[in-house]
């Protein structure tokens, strides 16, 4: 790998982090009344914006690019490297635009590794609105121009592809990833028993999904990947333009969905093992990705495991900041937002991305595309068809957004689950507390909006822990801060160093468990979540870091030179 490829992809990884938070704290004001089209309607949107894609397609190939060839996929081709496939416009998968969408494969040369696989959710924030959704939105979703062909490309993320993508769950770091994370942090991405500079040169500890086979879905939909919704907004300079008006496919769920088909009609976990099903699964994403990986989960373990498999989950910082989901228009009883500020935002996203889509007449009744009644139902009927347990999350059911995980746990009770998010997240605080207008932050700026946010962040985060605490197969992981890094957002971007916590033996963890000694970080956690070891004989981990400063180190110093001028308010 070309070191100097490297340096510049690490270096865009901290642009990157600084530009996430340092996005403005200007919100784009909501917009009722958007309208909602058939699945039909989006049908012709995809097929459209599809031609006029291929019409102005010009040899685009780049070194290093596999694709899937016409005749399908050939698993045992192509092993250790990334290999693009595009989906069809008869698929129903697109991005926001309309585009085609793209997923990306890795098949590991391992033989032991083979048939363990990580499914990977690219993050990048959320749109709901014609602000929002637009290129260039300073609070808006990654890629809303679609994604082009060789998104990622040849035998390694770091150097070819988004820096969103760089994690070490995915890809092990490079000499120069971790000089730089002992730069910042004083040490790599793992523990090691001597941190000392002299050496520098040793590599760290990396998990062992840097070695497994992969699936990558790249982000393009702006709705976390659970959207089942064609919507179009108008211009709020221009109303009354018909010409500017945007339309938007909230497509996520149905991209996973035409994936999962992809891969069980090719035979995917067949051809990895010939026991005929996958040794081990993992779900996980970072972000809008760590939404995407608990919301798609029981979509993904129907498709690819098998009674055997041991399957877990890792939602990197895409808490489901715990409420009762409202319908549009309705007015949120006072009680309901003092308890659950984030009921406002999640009253917002669900109506907007189609939670509860309902198929429309034109979806059931088209001749020819029966599926476009599957396509149309969001992302609550569609756990309720994979997990065959009801799912209620509105106030009038007396649900509320935690039923995501509380079913998870009670539906699998074998398979490990984990949320990782920083206590200090600058980020998922500024989408769920600016974008949807709390009256809590209205018309405050600086530090004051910061500081705000942070306040209603930390008691959604207790509700958060209030539910996940007695699940005993709900583990979570939640360090002080990481300023440096994306504002203390996603604890397994681009290294595992400054995630650090530890309890003493024989104390109560934050499930009011007595548990063995914990010192680690992220990593061990993951570790945790991916171990073989019943439940009853490794318990997973439910810790929490204490308030702590910014240690006296590069990292410390930069945290204290961005907070002063409030880069992450």
């Amino acid at each position: 790998m070309n070191p100097t490829r490297v340096f510049w992809s690490v270096a865009a990884a901290l642009a990157l982090s600084l530009s996430m938070g340092a996005a403005s704290s200007a919100p784009p004001p909501a917009q009722e009344g958007a309208t909602q089209s058939s699945r039909a309607d989006a049908q012709a949107f995809i097929d459209e914006a599809t031609r006029k894609y291929n019409a102005g397609l010009v040899n685009s190939a780049k070194p290093g690019q596999a694709i899937v060839p016409a005749a399908g996929p050939n698993w045992s081709a192509d092993l250790d490297t990334w290999v693009e496939y595009t989906f069809p416009a008869s698929s129903g998968a697109s991005c926001m635009n309309g585009t085609p969408y793209r997923m990306y494969y890795k098949v590991s040369s391992d033989a032991g590794m083979r048939d363990k696989v990580l499914v990977d959710f690219e993050g990048g924030g959320a749109c709901w609105n014609f602000d929002s959704c637009r290129p260039g939105a300073d609070l808006g979703a990654a890629n809303p121009d679609g994604l082009p062909s060789g998104y990622i490309q040849g035998n390694g993320i770091v150097s070819n592809t988004a820096p969103q993508l760089i994690s070490p769950v995915l890809e092990g770091n490079t000499f120069l990833v971790e000089a730089a994370a002992r730069l910042l942090f004083g040490r790599g991405s793992g523990k090691l028993d001597d941190g000392w500079w002299g050496r520098l040169w040793q590599t760290t500890t990396a998990p062992e999904t840097q070695k497994w086979t992969k699936v990558v879905f790249p982000y393009c939909t702006g709705d976390v990947s659970a959207g089942a919704s064609f919507r179009s907004f108008n211009d709020p300079a221009a109303p009354d333009d018909a010409t500017k008006t945007k339309y938007v496919n909230f497509n996520g769920l149905n991209n996973v969905r035409a994936a999962m088909r992809f891969l069980q009609d090719n035979k995917f976990t067949q051809s990895l093992s010939d026991k005929g099903y996958l040794q081990q699964l993992l779900v996980y994403g970072g972000s809008a990705g760590g939404y995407s990986a608990q919301f798609n989960y029981p979509m993904i373990r129907q498709a690819l495991a098998g009674e055997k498999t041991r399957v877990a989950l890792l939602n990197d910082s895409g808490p489901l900041l715990t409420a009762p989901v409202y319908n549009a228009g309705e007015t949120i009883s006072p009680a309901d937002l003092e308890k659950t500020p984030a009921a406002k935002f999640w009253q917002l996203a669900a109506h907007t991305w189609g939670f509860f889509q309902q198929p429309l007449a034109a979806d059931i009744r088209v001749p020819g595309h029966p599926e476009y009644a599957e396509q149309a139902s969001g992302v609550i009927a569609r756990w309720e068809k994979t997990t065959g347990k009801k799912l209620n999350i509105t106030k009038a059911t007396g649900g509320d957004t935690g039923s995501f995980s509380t079913l998870l746990s009670r539906r699998y009770p074998d398979d490990r689950f984990g949320l990782a998010s920083f206590q200090q997240d600058q980020v998922i605080s500024r989408f769920f507390f600016v974008g949807a207008q709390n009256a809590e932050v209205a018309g405050l700026e600086g530090s004051a909006l910061r500081d705000a946010k942070l306040e209603l962040f930390h008691k959604e985060l207790d509700l958060v822990r209030a539910n996940l605490g007695p699940l005993p197969n709900f583990g979570y992981y939640m360090p002080w801060s990481r300023y440096l890094v994306i504002g203390s957002h996603v604890t397994t971007a681009l290294t595992f160093a400054g995630t650090e916590t530890s309890r003493a033996a024989n104390m109560r963890d934050d499930g009011g468990r007595i548990q063995p000694a914990f010192d680690g970080d992220v990593g061990h956690f993951l570790n945790n979540l991916l171990s073989a070891n019943s439940l009853e004989a490794e318990p997973v981990l439910k810790e929490v870091g204490p308030e702590k400063a910014e240690p006296l180190n590069l990292a410390g110093v930069a945290g204290w030179l961005l907070s002063l001028f409030n880069v992450f308010g």
